[in-house]
């Protein structure tokens, strides 16, 4: 199975912190795998997700993705992950049918 995210010594500080939210984590994701974070509020959960999927800059470590660095991968990465974050990902009055069609037209290959 293939390496999808190798995180290497991963840390991070928000700018108004006196301390690191993420210390020096180091973990892979393989390809296919479902890949979740479990810990108390304020372990850099989210942080990490934001990280890996580019929302936040300005960490230290190195994270590539199927062994290309993270920063220097281009808007097409967004067709190829999924994070879901602890706040629910679908509209409520829709059915799961319905979001699933919804949510499928912002990838061109599947929502035809």
């Amino acid at each position: 199975m293939r390496t999808a995210f190798n995180v290497e010594n991963l840390r991070f500080k928000y700018p108004t912190s006196k301390a690191e939210t993420i210390k020096g984590i180091t973990f892979d994701v393989y390809e296919g795998e479902i890949f979740g974070f479990l810990g108390p509020s304020g372990a850099g959960k989210s942080t990490t997700q934001k990280i890996m999927i580019k929302l936040l800059e300005d960490y230290s470590g190195s994270i590539k993705y199927f062994g290309n660095d993270l920063i220097s991968i281009g808007k097409s990465f967004y067709e190829e992950v999924g994070v879901g974050f602890e706040m629910p990902v679908h509209f409520s009055k829709m059915t799961a049918i319905e979001n699933m069609k919804y949510f499928s037209r912002f990838y061109p290959e599947i929502g035809k």
